[in-house]
């Protein structure tokens, strides 16, 4: 059974809702849950840090109610020679991920989706994290909220990628970590937390 988080951060437009109780930061402006805000945030009508304080994981389960509940997993992988396996998706850095199949455990779709995306099949090493983001698709006023399972994942040798194109992935790149921080400019922002763990030395 998953640890239950103490604080979870939902990353929302030009917003970080952060929710739980054991935040010290003065940047935060506390505020009270709504049903609208995270679209409120994606319409850049709020913006900043929200801190929303309680239990983290109950606050978490009223905005799945309010919202359409996406799950997803990916993966982090290295190769025999430290590098990291890095997608150009739609034009930005990105990491291999995708949607939780019906029936699928978030290792298996992990696995899965690195090997639909990149071409390799690399095995889980441990648990990375988890990270959450609001989203909308198109012009559809609906909102989705998402969380993915991030795992570690290592391959040996420097095996051949093939990207997914039809998924918007136009290369896959073995990248040495010097380069880490030219991707931090050029990725999503919920994904700058995993690329700081490899530049920290935690990956």
């Amino acid at each position: 059974m998953e640890q239950s988080e103490k604080t979870i951060n939902l990353y929302c437009g030009y917003a970080l809702i952060t929710l739980g109780s054991e935040v010290a930061d003065s940047d935060y402006r506390e505020v009270e849950y709504y049903e609208g805000l995270p679209a409120d945030c994606l319409d850049g009508l709020v913006r900043g840090k929200l801190l929303i304080r309680g239990n983290a994981e109950q606050l978490f389960g009223i905005i799945k109610n309010d919202c359409k509940y996406v799950e997803a997993a990916g993966g982090y992988v290295l190769n025999s020679f430290g590098q990291s396996l890095i997608i150009i998706r739609n034009g930005l850095y990105d990491l291999p991920k995708g949607k939780i199949e019906p029936g699928e455990d978030p290792e298996t779709a992990a696995v899965r989706e690195v090997n639909e995306e990149t071409g390799v099949s690399p095995k889980i090493e441990r648990k990375l994290l988890n990270t959450y983001h609001f989203y909308r698709w198109g012009d559809e006023k609906e909102v989705t909220v998402k969380k993915t399972y991030w795992y570690l994942m290592t391959l040996q040798g420097n095996s051949a990628t093939k990207p997914q194109t039809e998924e918007g992935i136009t290369s896959c790149l073995w990248m040495d970590d010097a380069m880490i921080d030219d991707v931090t400019k050029r990725t999503h922002r919920n994904l700058k937390i995993i690329f700081d763990l490899k530049r920290n030395g935690e990956i």
